[in-house]
């Protein structure tokens, strides 16, 4: 460290500023390498990387604040003078027709938040990262350090520097384990003969095992991780390993407690008292395409396949249909010839619902 400190300190300062503000344009879509790598090159960087996130990416991370299976809250930065206090100020607008709660409700809803239940998820560079792609932006259910919220529930305070610091070190973490998974798992397929020679079909393969397993399997290393860090004792539960989500994470759990109340007649949906785990909105938000080695370089057209390709290993996986290939190949055959342009398909954002 002391001898890349005096490599810096013998270089000229308009030459060290014209090298840090390449740095941070090189690597403009890409804030956790920014947050957690480039931001601790020097002092100066680091206020200069942390005034950029303030003015840029703190407005484009959203806190979703979830009512049951319907209801989703979002708030979005208010105050412009967070820099220098490290404090956050983000409102959401007066609940409306579409937001069936009350102010008591919203504030009786953050009221439960906590580390073993996570009410609400972060999400950054909604539309904006990986280019707008779909399924590109970072969301997770990392801790909002420092939470206050005000009487009427409407708007939160908050640490945002170490906010985002949980947020991107996970999003860091997350992709040293993909990419770890991919290279065991092309190993095994490879060992026993099962790895295509073609480019094409080892994408296609790599969608398969990133929807099925690996999407979620990173997942649970990083939850794992952070509840050790959390209660080394491991007294504490992970919230986020649902009932409603273990066809997703696959971890062992006890048998759920008897109902309180009837389910409605309709469906489970309908009775559901819940917010979505992480598991859940993942499943749903996060595309997999965009874990693929080169994906930019990729045409419309394959990209378009591989978006396909993983909708369908989606609804292989969500819907119960486990070992039926048919009914992957129909769910993507589907999502490729329902109506949207490939513009909207490539480009969207999609929000988590019950009935994805």
């Amino acid at each position: 460290m002391a001898t890349m400190a005096a490599f810096w300190g013998n270089l000229p300062l308009e030459l060290v500023e014209r090298i840090m503000d390449l740095l941070v344009d090189d690597y403009g879509q890409d804030p956790a390498y920014q947050w957690t790598t480039l931001r601790h090159t020097t002092r100066r960087q680091m206020r200069r990387i942390e005034r950029h996130f303030w003015n840029y990416w703190v407005p484009k991370l959203t806190i979703t604040l979830y009512s049951g299976a319907r209801c989703q809250i979002d708030y979005v930065r208010s105050n412009e003078d967070g820099l220098e206090t490290s404090r956050a100020r983000f409102r959401t607008l007066a609940p409306g027709l579409a937001n069936p709660l009350d102010k008591k409700d919203i504030r009786a809803l953050w009221g439960q938040y906590s580390f073993e239940n996570r009410v609400a998820h972060l999400r950054l560079g909604e539309g904006v990262l990986n280019n707008g792609m779909t399924g590109g932006y970072i969301v997770n259910d990392t801790d909002i350090a420092d939470l206050q919220v005000d009487d009427d529930g409407l708007g939160i305070a908050f640490n945002w520097r170490e906010t985002l610091n949980a947020l991107l070190r996970e999003e860091i973490m997350m992709r040293r384990l993909h990419a770890e998974m991919v290279t065991d798992r092309r190993a095994k397929l490879a060992a026993s003969h099962r790895w295509p020679p073609f480019e094409r079909i080892q994408r296609l393969v790599l969608v398969k095992h990133s929807v099925l397993d690996i999407q979620m399997a990173k997942r649970v290393a990083v939850q794992k991780h952070r509840l050790k860090r959390h209660d080394p004792s491991g007294r504490t539960k992970l919230g986020c390993l649902t009932h409603e989500s273990q066809h997703l994470h696959k971890q062992p759990l006890p048998a759920p407690p008897p109902a309180s109340e009837a389910h409605r007649a309709c469906c489970v949906i309908c009775s559901r008292r819940t917010g979505p785990s992480i598991f859940e909105v993942v499943a749903c938000e996060e595309s997999v395409v965009l874990g693929l080695e080169g994906w930019e370089k990729l045409t419309r057209d394959e990209l378009l396949d591989l978006y396909a390709e993983a909708y369908g290993w989606n609804c292989y996986r969500c819907l119960g249909q486990e070992n039926n290939v048919e009914w992957q190949r129909t769910s993507k055959n589907d999502w490729l010839t329902v109506c949207g342009s490939s513009a909207e398909k490539l480009h969207n954002v999609r929000r988590w619902s019950p009935f994805f």
